[in-house]
This record gives C-alpha cells, sequence and structure tokens, in this order.
C-alpha cells in the first residue's frame, strides 16, 4: 500500500485517507454480500459511460490525466466485480481485501488527482470526476453493509445462566386478612446471592474480538471520507436491535405507565423482582460491555463515541426507568414491601455504575433520571413500611379465631419480618430520622450488640407491638378465659420461635426474648388455672361422706369430659409446646386423680368410678388436637 500512497500527488488534509485504507487492507477479513440492484446499475452505467469516451483510444494531452484514468477504469471493474459475490469482504481472503481496498484508493485518487491539475473545462475530464465521486459512494455503502453484516454475524450472547431471574422465594400474595406468607412461603434465600454471578461478568464481549480490528478500520476509512454519519447511523441500528433483543432475552417487557398502575398485585409482584434483576445486568454489566465496544471501534473519535452509546442505550434505558417511576406512583400497600425496598436498593447500589457510564454532559439527563427515581424509590418504601405497622393496627376481627390457634395476621407479620434483615443497612439509612416508641429501653454494655438499638430494630419491635396489641383486642372476643390463655400463648409463643430462630435474634434482643417467654409462660399458668383448678377442686375431700365421695367423683367424670370435648377442639399448632402442655396438666390432674382414687376407691366403689388413671392420662393427649369433629370418649370401663 505504501507504494501506492507515493504515487498520488496529495495534498496537506487528505493523507489520513489513504492511512486509513492501508489500516483496512491489513485487517479486513471477508464478507458474504450481494452488492444491491442500485449499486449494480451504477457500476454498469459508470463502465459503459466511460467506454463511450473512449478511455482507451483517444489520446489524451495530458499526461497526469491518462494515468489517472487508467487507474480508475481498473477500480471500477474491481468494485463491480463484487455484485455477484455473496461473501462479504471478510471472509473473501486478505488477496481480495487488498485488492478491493487498492481499488478504493485508486477511486479516492481520482478526486485527491483532479483537484491537483489545472482547472479544465474539457467535458470528459468532469464525466470521470463526477464518475470517480459515484464510485465512492458505491464502495463507501458496500463498506457500510460490510459493517451491519459484520456485526450481525459476530455478536455474542451473554450465557443463559446469567439470565435467569431468580425463582427461588415463592411470591407473597397480599390480600386483607393477610393470610398468604405462610411459614412454609419463608425461604432463607438472599437474592445477594445473584449479586457474585453479576460481578463477575463486568464487560463481556459483545462482540468477536477477533473481527474489532476489521471494524475499527471501516470505521476509519469511513470517516477519512467523510462518511462519518453513515457509519454511525450503522452501527447505531445493529447495536440498539441487539440491545432490544437481549431485553428480549431477559423476559424484561416494554409497560405503559398505564399498563403498570392498572396491574393486578401477581403480575406486578413477578415484574418488580424482574426489574430488580435486569437493570443490575444492563448496568453492570451490558451498557459498560457497549461502552467498551464503542471505544475500541471510535475511540479516536471520542466525542462520537460517547453519542453513539447513548443513542445505542437510550430507549431501553428509558424503558427500565419509566417502569420504576410507574411502580412508584402505585398506592403504598404492605405487599409492596419487600419489593420495594429490593428495587430501592438496586437504584442506589447501581447509581456509581451509572455515573461511570454517563459521566459527560451529553447523558447527563439519563444520569439525572437514575438519581431523580431512586430518590423517589426510597420515598416509597418508607412510606411503605410505616403504613405496615398502619395496617397491622387496623386489622379487626368480629369473631374469635377458630381453636385459639396461630392467627394468620401473626404468621403473616412475623414471616414478613424475617425478609428484612436482608436490607439492615438500607433500612437504617432509610429509617434513621424517623422517631418511634421502643418497647425495650436502651442499654450499653459487652452483651449489648449494636444492631438491637439500631433504627431498623427500633422500628421493628414497634411493628411487633402493634402486632401483640391487636392480638390481645382479638383474644377479648373469647368467652373461654381458658381458651383466650391458649390464643395468647400460642401467638406469642410463635413470635418468640420467629425472633430466636432467624437473624432477628440480632435486632429484637436477648431481653425482648426473655421478657415475651415469660408472657407466653404466664398464659400457659393461666390457662392451667381456668382449665384445671375448680375441677381438681371436686377431688378436695374433708371427712366426706361415702355418698358425697360418690358425688364428688361423677361430677369430677362430667367436669373432665366437658373439658374433653372443648379443648380436643383447641389448637396448640407447635408440637414441643402442645407435649409441655400435655405433660404437665398430666402431672396435676392424673397425680390428683390418683391420689384421691388411692384414698378413697374402695369406699366409692368401683361401679361408681368412670375413668382410670390410665384412662385420663391417655384423654389428656387428644387435647389440642383440633380436631374436625368431636373425638368419642375413651374409657376402659364404659357403664
Amino acid at each position: 500500500m505504501a507504494e501506492f500512497e507515493s504515487k498520488l500527488p496529495v495534498s496537506g488534509g487528505k493523507n489520513h485517507v489513504f492511512e486509513a485504507c492501508h489500516h483496512v487492507v491489513k485487517a479486513l477479513r471477508a464478507s458474504d454480500n450481494n452488492l444491491d440492484a442500485n449499486l449494480r446499475k451504477l457500476l454498469s452505467d459508470l463502465e459503459s459511460h466511460l467506454s463511450t469516451f473512449g478511455i482507451a483510444d483517444t489520446k489524451v494531452e495530458d499526461a497526469g490525466f491518462s494515468e489517472i484514468k487508467e487507474r480508475f477504469k481498473e477500480a471500477v471493474k474491481k468494485i463491480r466485480s463484487w455484485e455477484t459475490n455473496q461473501s462479504t469482504i471478510l471472509e473473501a481472503g486478505l488477496s481480495e481485501v487488498n485488492q478491493f481496498f487498492q481499488a478504493l484508493y485508486d477511486v479516492q485518487s481520482v478526486l485527491v488527482g483532479f483537484k491537483a491539475l489545472p482547472i479544465k473545462t474539457n467535458q470528459k475530464e468532469k464525466d470521470v470526476y463526477n464518475q470517480a465521486t459515484v464510485a465512492l459512494d458505491i464502495a463507501m455503502l458496500r463498506l457500510e453493509k460490510e459493517l451491519r453484516d459484520v456485526l450481525h454475524q459476530h455478536k455474542q450472547h451473554v450465557q443463559p445462566e446469567y439470565l435467569a431471574v431468580s425463582s427461588r422465594i415463592k411470591d407473597i400474595v397480599y390480600d386483607e386478612s393477610f393470610v398468604s406468607l405462610d411459614d412454609e412461603v419463608v425461604v432463607e434465600a438472599s437474592s445477594h446471592e445473584d449479586d457474585e454471578q453479576i460481578s463477575d461478568f463486568y464487560n463481556s464481549d459483545l462482540v468477536d474480538p477477533s473481527v474489532l480490528p476489521h471494524i475499527k478500520a471501516i470505521a476509519n476509512v469511513m470517516f477519512a471520507c467523510e462518511y462519518d454519519q453513515a457509519f454511525c447511523e450503522a452501527f447505531i441500528s445493529v447495536q440498539r436491535e441487539a440491545l432490544d433483543e437481549y431485553m428480549v432475552t431477559l423476559e424484561m417487557e416494554r409497560f405503559s405507565f398505564v399498563d403498570v398502575l392498572k396491574m393486578e398485585w401477581e403480575d406486578l409482584n413477578g415484574a418488580m423482582r424482574k426489574w430488580t434483576r435486569v437493570i443490575k445486568i444492563i448496568t453492570q454489566v451490558y451498557l459498560p460491555s457497549e461502552k467498551q465496544l464503542c471505544g475500541q471501534i471510535l475511540g479516536d473519535f471520542e466525542s462520537i463515541s460517547t453519542a453513539c452509546f447513548i443513542e445505542i442505550s437510550k430507549d431501553s434505558v428509558i424503558s427500565l426507568l419509566n417502569f420504576g417511576e410507574a411502580v412508584a406512583l402505585r398506592s403504598c400497600k404492605p405487599e409492596m414491601l419487600e419489593r420495594f425496598l429490593s428495587m430501592y436498593e438496586v437504584s442506589a447500589e447501581i447509581l456509581v455504575d451509572v455515573d461511570n457510564l454517563f459521566p459527560d454532559e451529553t447523558g447527563s439527563f439519563l444520569r439525572i433520571a437514575f438519581h431523580d427515581l431512586s430518590k423517589k424509590l426510597a420515598d416509597h418504601t418508607t412510606a411503605t413500611f410505616l403504613k405496615f405497622k398502619d395496617a397491622i393496627a387496623s386489622d379487626e376481627s368480629a369473631r374469635p379465631f377458630h381453636g385459639g390457634g396461630i392467627h394468620h395476621l401473626t404468621r403473616y407479620v412475623m414471616n414478613y419480618l424475617k425478609l428484612l434483615p436482608e436490607y439492615t443497612d438500607t433500612l437504617n439509612s432509610l429509617l434513621q430520622n424517623i422517631h418511634v416508641d421502643d418497647s425495650i429501653p436502651e442499654k450499653t454494655g459487652e452483651d449489648v450488640l449494636p444492631s438491637t438499638f439500631s433504627p431498623m430494630a427500633r422500628h421493628l419491635r414497634s411493628i411487633v407491638t402493634t402486632l401483640e396489641s391487636s392480638l390481645e383486642r382479638k383474644a377479648q372476643l373469647y368467652a373461654d378465659e381458658a381458651l383466650k390463655s391458649i390464643f395468647l400463648m400460642n401467638n406469642f409463643r410463635y413470635m418468640v420461635q420467629k425472633v430466636k430462630g432467624s437473624e432477628l435474634r440480632h435486632l429484637f434482643g436477648d431481653e425482648w426474648i426473655r421478657k415475651h417467654i415469660a408472657s407466653y409462660q404466664r398464659n400457659v399458668t393461666n390457662y392451667e388455672r381456668s382449665s384445671w383448678s375448680s375441677i381438681l377442686a371436686l377431688l378436695t375431700e374433708k371427712n366426706d361422706s361415702v355418698r358425697t365421695l360418690r358425688e364428688r367423683c361423677k361430677l369430677f367424670s362430667l367436669a373432665f369430659d366437658d373439658v374433653y370435648k372443648n379443648q380436643t377442639h383447641w389448637s396448640v399448632p407447635d408440637p414441643e409446646l402442645r407435649d409441655d402442655l400435655h405433660i404437665s396438666t398430666s402431672v396435676k390432674v392424673v397425680q390428683s386423680y390418683r391420689g384421691f382414687l388411692g384414698r378413697n376407691a374402695v369406699r366409692i366403689g368401683e361401679k361408681h368410678i368412670r375413668y382410670t388413671c390410665e384412662d385420663i392420662e391417655n384423654m389428656l393427649l387428644d387435647l389440642f388436637e383440633c380436631s374436625p369433629s368431636p373425638k368419642s370418649l375413651r374409657s376402659s370401663r364404659r357403664r
């Protein structure tokens, strides 16, 4: 190529054209696309037009022009030779690449050569000059097509394992009775586990690196020939289409504001989870890779590289921003809290990435939009968190909860709170300036964790205090004092177990746990007193007559039957607690009954004793099983 450059008279500013062409010849490989019909027609017309001039047979006075003419004629033939070729230049081989770009060089030589000659009025010279301009256009169109084809054929995809949205945690479907969030729904899994996959995949190659010198060469020569706009339009078009396809691969639909505002919660929940994952992949993996690609190809034209990157990315980025904006317009319902926390946390996390992607004035509108969205999500998340407490306080019941078991509200609240330690830093930041009354006075010391008195910890304890108040109101709906105690015992025990068995322990603290263990134990004592004190009093005799003793034994059996029929419908779901109640009740009741019979069985007479001690002991094991129908009274002696 250097020998060709020495032949052509050039003036100052045109040297870079030939340097670019030289770079192209070294870098290009092959392509598999044919020239379109318009290109073929232009080349055919050009060759016919040249032959009518009789350039080959007419003696031209100007030797310089004759030399240019011959080179030009051969160049046109070479360009036309590609009209039926099905491959692209990249795939045709180095020799063909050199010949094609030699032809491009010679066409440009004609144009530069004419400018170096004195002004002529010869019509043939003018026609050749005009045809050289057309030939250059044809070559540029061919390179533009080459650019599109190479980008399409050599694009690379992010591996599928990095694309899947986590589905390990079952979606939470909320209703106003707080019945959806049961124990089996909550899985101890963090969405942060996906971060390692994303961070390990920064700056993926979106195009095969082996073809980048080829694409860069096309860019250099098209820019040198002042076809930079055509290059940029083609490059932007292909890469924007690739990003759109990638969004489809990520299954992230483009929703309008109206779509998001009208979306049912189940669908919105899934879309919010997907958005949280996708926006991280786009801002931390795809767009940095796209910006890197723009720099590799257009790094010599920095401002144009930035402009192309923004044009490629802005439509998809704005679509993601619009979804976040629309979600932030939804009402602050409790079921949205965990999703809002995820969205806000991610929006805050990616701001550094966004600032690096769009540091210049050109991309400032996108940078500002990301920061604005993060602020809106912060405000909406805080409002939703505070409204969650209000929703608990306003949950009222008209009837007592069946069987005195664990109320749906208790399950919902405690399981929801178990999800929140994952967002400890985020919630501490959001809640640090919001005062709340705390049930545990602040303490210091080596045995007190700082997290116990963090803003988040105070607010979570306040939420549970509100739950306790709601449960106390619900307990008043029971007419039976014993069942009221069972209800409170079950629910307070459940709260303690959820705190002790999760990260909530570090937030609630040991003092809170001790206080609430004492609370449900008081309810155990209250239950035993309410259920059994009056019955066991029947077994206390004072020099009674035989008739009185028989009456006492009969009344005990009737009272025991009544307790049995009722309390086999009551529920104590915690097996350990149920066993403890069986044991403590059996110790008190069976021991008292055994002592009564031991002292008085002979006087009472066997036929007047309905239950043996073994009967009582076995029947007590049926309590708190919440059977759908009354159990038949079991007795080894049926009378």
